[in-house]
């Protein structure tokens, strides 16, 4: 197992977020994906290749959010955060130890693998009245909760033969609503990440005890080495 994904964040989300840090002073926060998840007991002894993650036509368009929406964000493009969030998936799943082996390209892949991203923002605001005068000092006095999050993180993976027939659908979905007062402890993105994770786990825990998919993938592996 990496050693940085014992600590709950990998390599290159450590570096992502490092250059979004960098960037606060001139453009705001920027949502990093970052998924963090158990080790899984047994291992699906199957090669996995993983295809695209595509995300749903409201995200696509713009018509719903997608990563983070509040007043300071750095905006990332629907296709380049997609990418990064397709990426972070395939290393927490490989990290985690779901499949034998999950890669790009296989000659003779046992499984297939693709998904949808549902729904993926988190929408953070300082509440109304903090921008009134004098309230905002009171709130502070008595500890009142000046800021809102809410969001969501829904995907749904998708697993096939490598002729394309549908062997399962795995979906995971997490909310949450919180008022809070803003720390450097938990940046602008941490939540949407906890709920990406947890979203991820639910998937994970669908895979590995799906005892339909470990038959199927034992026969398909078992006639590629025959």
């Amino acid at each position: 197992m990496n050693p940085d994904r014992r600590h709950g964040m990998s390599l290159r989300s450590r570096l992502g977020l490092l250059m979004a840090i960098l960037s606060v002073g001139c453009s705001g926060p920027e949502f990093v994906p970052d998924i963090t998840l158990p080790q899984a007991r047994p291992i699906i002894d199957a090669t996995a290749e993983f295809h695209d993650l595509y995300p749903a036509p409201a995200l696509l368009s713009g018509k719903e959010s997608f990563g983070l929406d509040s007043p300071k964000a750095k905006h990332v493009e629907p296709s380049d955060l997609t990418d990064r969030v397709e990426a972070e998936l395939m290393a927490a799943l490989n990290d985690a130890g779901v499949f034998t082996r999950i890669t790009r390209f296989d000659p003779e892949p046992d499984l297939i693998l693709t998904g949808r991203i549902n729904s993926l923002q988190e929408r953070l605001r300082p509440q109304i009245w903090s921008k009134l005068p004098y309230l905002g000092t009171v709130a502070q006095v008595l500890d009142v909760k000046s800021h809102i999050s809410s969001g969501e993180a829904d995907l749904t993976l998708f697993v096939l033969k490598p002729n394309g027939e549908l062997i399962g659908k795995y979906t995971g979905r997490s909310t949450f609503k919180e008022t809070f007062n803003p720390t450097k402890d938990v940046p602008p993105g941490a939540r949407l990440n906890h709920a990406l994770s947890e979203a991820v786990e639910q998937i994970q825990k669908k895979l590995v005890e799906d005892a339909h998919l470990r038959t199927v993938a034992a026969s398909l592996s078992q006639s590629r080495k025959d």
